[in-house]
């Protein structure tokens, strides 16, 4: 399998040491660094996926992914990170202007609020209106393993079954629940059913077995590479891929195929 072309599309940009500033361009220079190294073509970025965002600072983390997108337009897609828990028409107003730029490709949720909650029912009409996936943070957690954030916004984090929950309410939609190590062979068991939602294969270190299993029980059409870049290294998330038992028809699809037919992608440059 070659490893030219990859599409990743889990991404963030690098958060700066304390007291220090980081501009866009250098952000993206150190993407870039790091997708050139592992045979990354193209990359989604997620944004500063920081919970409990108010209208405002969810509008400067929007405008930052996109600035930084900007940089390298022909590498880099964006997704728009909203909290659905701030007013509607802030979070309608956000979805419509960003959606319909040439630098977002999706929408990402994360902690603020659980995907059965009535509040999601904006985003996901949107993600439809603009055939655009959906991508979901989804963990499940021991009380000892959970971060400072996790513990703060426990009552509102998604598990898999929650987000199964979700794509049924929405059968059009397109979802991505994010995290296969963190989801764990629980996860993907609980949205096997759901042939709307697909599995990226970010979240904490390979384990043996997960990959393989998740393409038995789903079938390698419902899996993408996210390598959770500037969290984890490429290195190690592109070893739980090649390390793996697999087909090299169940390789491309994940490494490249479904990511070009969900995000709209042709060929290994976006313009």
């Amino acid at each position: 399998m070659n490893s030219q072309g990859i599409i990743d599309i889990h991404t963030h940009q690098p958060t700066p040491y304390p007291g220090k500033t980081i501009t866009d361009a250098e952000s993206a220079r150190a993407i870039l660094e790091q997708m050139d190294s592992f045979g990354v073509a193209i990359s989604g970025l997620l944004g500063h996926v920081i919970a409990g965002q108010t209208a405002d600072e969810m509008r400067a983390s929007i405008r930052q992914t996109r600035d930084v997108v900007k940089q390298a337009p022909d590498r880099l897609f964006g997704m728009v990170f909203v909290n659905p828990a701030v007013p509607a028409d802030i979070l309608a107003e956000e979805l419509d202007r960003n959606l319909q730029t040439p630098q977002f490709r999706g929408i990402k949720l994360e902690l603020d609020v659980n995907s059965r909650d009535k509040r999601l029912d904006l985003v996901m009409e949107k993600a439809i209106q603009y055939g655009v996936p959906v991508l979901y943070h989804s963990w499940y957690l021991n009380t000892w393993s959970m971060s400072q954030a996790e513990r703060d916004y426990q009552g509102n984090r998604s598990e898999p079954h929650d987000v199964a929950d979700l794509a049924r309410r929405f059968p059009e939609a397109r979802v991505i629940m994010a995290h296969l190590e963190g989801s764990g062979l629980r996860g993907i068991l609980d949205v096997a059913d759901v042939p709307n939602v697909w599995i990226d294969t970010s979240g904490s270190q390979p384990f043996t077995g997960t990959l393989e299993f998740a393409v038995e029980t789903l079938g390698s059409k419902r899996i993408l590479f996210g390598s959770d870049l500037m969290g984890r290294s490429l290195e190690s998330q592109l070893g739980r891929i090649f390390g793996a038992n697999l087909a090299e028809d169940d390789l491309e699809n994940i490494l490249r195929a479904n990511a070009r037919e969900l995000f709209r992608i042709t060929g290994d440059r976006l313009t």
